[in-house]
């Protein structure tokens, strides 16, 4: 499947959406199309998040390199949001710009870490949801201003198998409490987080 330009991506996210919303003022939006709008929603976070650094889509192709790595990152606009700009560790390892679009610096420092001792694929699809991930929900749920790490929300399910990425990360684990405190769940509870990756490339 060739690469969809930025272009073609926005117009087909928004038809979905434009579809979405059509779908939910009938007063049918099932919960298959709620699974949905949620992934699609982090995904357009994450693009919200790549324009915003003032990338392009073709930092998403496979031999990408950050350019934080190969340029001075202190050319980023000054209207950069602080929790988007990259850590001295960003700039010192190369890396896919993928992991640059988290709006958590340790998460991003956490990843680098690990290297390549964790299977990004696999992570991918528990971070979206996609493919069939195994708790049927997305790892992560964007709720308001993708630069923002208080909009962030993430699933018990994914603590639970990649808590390591998101150790010593209190703003998300305060957001998460806030917004399941808003649908009236219980709090998660942060304790037992592994402090190595447990997922190994096969």
């Amino acid at each position: 499947m060739r690469d969809l330009e930025p272009a073609e991506t926005q117009k087909l996210r928004n038809q979905f959406e434009e579809w979405a919303c059509r779908s939910y003022m009938l007063g049918s939006p099932t919960s298959d199309l709620l699974l949905t709008l949620i992934q699609v929603n982090v995904f357009r976070a994450m693009m919200s998040n790549i324009f915003t650094l003032g990338m392009t889509g073709e930092v998403m192709k496979d031999d990408a390199l950050s350019p934080f790595h190969t340029t001075n990152s202190g050319c980023l606009p000054s209207s950069t949001p602080p929790n988007l700009r990259p850590t001295m560790l960003q700039c010192q390892t190369p890396h896919h710009p993928w992991l640059d679009f988290f709006p958590l610096p340790v998460m991003r420092d956490n990843l680098l870490r690990a290297g390549e001792s964790f299977d990004d694929v696999q992570l991918c699809i528990d971070l979206v949801g996609f493919c069939g991930a195994p708790t049927g929900r997305a790892g992560l749920i964007v709720w308001g201003e993708p630069w923002d790490p208080y909009s962030w929300e993430v699933t018990e399910g994914f603590v639970k198998n990649w808590g390591w990425i998101v150790r010593d990360c209190p703003e998300l684990f305060e957001s998460t409490n806030f917004w399941r405190a808003r649908r009236g769940e219980e709090r998660l509870l942060f304790e037992d987080m592994s402090s190595e990756p447990t997922v190994s490339k096969g």
